[in-house]
Parts: structure tokens; C-alpha cells; sequence
């Protein structure tokens, strides 16, 4: 079976005939998007005129699009399109001059290989004009669309993610600083080089575990509703919980807050606690 457009699809699908009919005219309706139902068309049994030759409706099924058809129309116009699919024998007759315009082959999953070799084959031995859309070329043109995408949401996240590693090192560094006069205070009245180094480092890891327990928790929620919304809402992406990102930035921010407040004391101890006592 053929539409009328010259587009050969397969005969395998599944159509609900009328009692005792037999002609060899099938009537697809087009189908309302919105509704997802079909839009009334000539019944089952009723005569219909192509090129001058009557004909008898023997169906009336859904329109088989392929993917690889492209956009759709949605205007007003195509929504009163009727598609008439006709036996590739009668296409012939009605228009002998013309030939298929299309070929929908429907390979098994264990064939697929071996059809892309023999459709390569073909193309370069045979005919190098004839264009080829098969499963593998549209899941390589697919990649190549999603890549450009994928490399600009990648650097957006790594310099979101730089901006916050920046943003607590430089807490943690101006909470040391801004509290000079604080830590010479306590070294006067009998704390050692070695407590007060143990201190900032506690400190610096109670804020880290503190940002990263608020991170995961929110990193969470917002992956496994916001993320899954949006995928749910696209045809072509999947959702893939995951929080990968996360973790390969939870061991720096612990190395950061082990690393600044030591080298914030060592920066502390060049000057002596008078000094720093004095220090405004």
C-alpha cells in the first residue's frame, strides 16, 4: 500500500476492515493533535473519485507518519488534509510516469547491521545520489545537534561551579582575616600555635559540611523534580537521576577548607601577637 504522495510504507500494519469488502482503496483520516482521535471522513463502503476512476473505501485508519518525515503542518489547511493510500499497483496505473518517491524498510533489531552494510554498499557502489536515513544516521545526526548544547551547558556549569568553590574560599579567608586581633587575644592568655591551628581547620570543616549537607539536599530536589519535569516534558530526552557533579566538587570543598585556614594561620604567624594586637 502507498499514500498518494509516492511514499511506499510498510503493509504490515494493522487495519480494521468492513464485512465483505474488498476493493483496494484505504481512506486515512488525519488525526487531531489535540484530540488524538480521527477527524470524520468518508465511511467505510462509500465510493470516492481519484483521477476520474471510482474507488470503495475498505478502511479508515490513523496516518502512519514516519519519523523521518519532518515537521508536521498545523495550519488550518492541514487539518483538513485526507490521506488516500492505494496499492503500489494502482498508483502505477494512475500514474505510470511517476515512481516511488520513498521506501520505509522495516528491519528486525538483529538485522539492522547487516542492512546498514548492504544500504552502504549499495550507495557507494551503486548509486552515491540515492539519500539513506536509517537508524544509525539519525542517532549520529541527533548527537551531533545535542552536542553544541551539551559543550554550552557544560562550561556554564563549570564556571557556576568555580564561582561557588571561589565565593567559600574567599568566605573562609576573610572570616580569618576580619578576626586578626580575636585569635592574638586568645594566644595571649595561653593558647597554643597548634590549638588555634586545630581550631580554624575544625572551623573551616564545620562550614564545609555544613554548605555541602544545604547542597545535596537541594542539589536533590531540585534533580529529581525540576530535571524530571523537564525531561518528562521533551520526546526525545530521558531522565537519569544523578548528583556526579556534586560529588566530584564535595572532596575539593573539603580539601579547601582543611588548606585555606592552614595557610591563613601560616600567613597569621609572620607577624607576632603585639603586632597583631595592634592591628586595627
Amino acid at each position: 500500500m502507498i499514500p498518494l504522495d509516492g511514499s511506499h510504507n510498510d503493509p504490515g500494519r494493522e487495519v480494521e476492515l468492513g464485512d465483505g469488502l474488498s476493493c483496494p482503496l484505504v481512506l486515512v483520516g488525519q488525526m487531531d493533535l489535540n484530540e488524538m482521535d480521527v477527524l470524520p471522513a468518508s465511511p467505510v463502503g462509500d465510493t470516492v473519485e481519484l483521477d476520474g476512476k471510482s474507488y470503495q473505501v475498505m478502511a479508515v485508519v490513523l496516518p502512519g507518519t514516519s519519523i523521518v518525515d519532518g515537521a508536521m503542518e498545523a495550519g488550518e489547511d492541514a487539518g483538513l488534509d485526507l490521506q488516500y493510500v492505494i496499492p503500489s499497483g494502482t498508483f502505477r496505473e494512475l500514474y505510470p510516469d511517476n515512481t516511488l518517491r520513498k521506501l520505509y524498510a522495516n528491519v528486525e533489531d538483529g538485522q539492522v547491521d547487516a542492512m546498514q552494510e548492504m544500504l552502504d554498499t549499495y550507495t557507494a557502489s551503486v548509486d552515491r545520489t540515492l539519500p539513506v536515513t536509517s537508524r544509525q544516521s539519525m542517532a549520529q545526526q541527533y548527537q551531533e545537534e545535542t552536542r553544541s548544547s551539551a559543550v554550552m551547558g557544560n562550561a556554564i556549569s563549570i564556571i557556576i561551579a568555580l564561582v561557588g568553590v571561589l565565593n567559600f574560599a574567599n568566605s573562609m579567608i576573610t572570616a580569618i582575616v576580619s578576626r586578626r586581633r580575636e585569635f592574638a587575644m586568645i594566644q595571649s592568655v595561653g593558647m597554643t600555635k597548634r590549638q588555634l591551628c586545630r581550631m580554624l581547620v575544625y572551623e573551616g570543616l564545620y562550614y564545609a559540611g555544613l554548605t555541602l549537607l544545604v547542597s545535596w539536599a537541594v542539589s536533590a530536589l531540585a534533580v529529581g523534580i525540576g530535571v524530571r519535569a523537564v525531561t518528562a516534558a521533551d520526546d526525545f530526552a530521558t531522565f537519569q537521576f544523578t548528583l556526579l557533579p556534586l560529588g566530584i566538587c564535595t572532596p575539593l570543598i573539603l580539601v579547601l577548607a582543611v588548606v585555606i585556614p592552614y595557610l591563613c594561620f601560616r600567613n597569621l604567624e609572620k607577624h607576632s601577637v603585639v603586632e597583631r594586637l595592634r592591628m586595627e
